[in-house]
């Protein structure tokens, strides 16, 4: 099935300034590996140079890369690279979509479809979900980025019975559960949710712009409607030092 791919985001933010710009620009060479932790930055007058920007924009492209604790300033010795931190920290208590936790740490927020189909079959999903043999499902995969850095994969099947006839991708983008609910009229309560440590996979390297082995944590959910009914399988890929995740325990 052919269609139109959009991606989703939540309300458009204000054109970046050039600080800004030079941040992200910055923030990429430093994730990706090209400056290093513990890499001393250049002068700013040669950097602004390398990068044709003044003083100025450049120092406060610093400061903003300071905030996020990517470099630390060590007056009359120079800017350093420290160890790169999780874009985005939250917790697992309570189900959110991810574009929602991206925005909340006042991140700009986009979600892109890489495959959709209708009529998918796995015989793994068909028993985790309790379906009879051959139930069709739709399967829908998202890449998540925060200020356009790629920080999951997620791939979520759905019982295609279980859903109306016309199915839209571009309905479930944004927020699989707000989807569901608005358009499909199924109302997700709650989640088992398996966390499983694992490498990237080649595939994986490519989507989210990682090195390969790159520690990932998987997020492995069966969710259940209001009548305790499976009726949604996701697997979510977190690259470790783009996501963090807090689990509160209680006695």
């Amino acid at each position: 099935m052919s269609f139109q791919r959009k991606p989703a985001s939540f309300p458009i933010t204000p054109v970046p300034s050039l600080s800004e710009r030079i941040c992200k620009e910055l923030e990429g060479q430093i994730r990706s590996g090209i400056l290093k932790p513990g890499e001393r930055l250049p002068s700013e007058s040669e950097f602004a140079r390398r990068l044709g920007v003044s003083r100025n924009s450049y120092r406060e492209a610093l400061s903003l890369l300071e905030k996020s604790a990517l470099v630390v300033r060590r007056q009359g010795i120079g800017t350093f690279v420290t160890e790169s931190q999780p874009l985005i920290r939250g917790g697992i208590e309570s189900l959110r979509g991810v574009l929602q936790m991206i925005h909340s740490q006042g991140l700009e927020a986009r979600s892109d479809i890489i495959a959709f189909q209708k009529g998918y079959f796995d015989q793994t999903i068909e028993a985790k979900l309790d379906l009879e043999p051959g139930t069709p499902l739709v399967y829908l995969e998202t890449l998540k980025s925060a200020n356009d850095w790629p920080v999951a994969v997620c791939v979520d099947l759905v019982p295609e019975p279980y859903l109306d006839e016309r199915i839209d991708p571009d309905d479930l983008n944004a927020s699989i559960f707000d989807g569901l609910q608005e358009y499909h009229q199924i109302n997700i309560r709650f989640a088992e949710c398996d966390i499983i440590p694992i490498v990237a996979d080649t595939e994986l390297v490519a989507k989210l712009r990682v090195e390969p082995k790159t520690p990932l944590l998987l997020l492995s959910q069966i969710h259940f409607d209001e009548t305790n009914r499976k009726v949604l399988y996701s697997k979510s890929y977190f690259p470790f030092d783009r996501f963090t995740f807090k689990l509160i325990r209680r006695r």
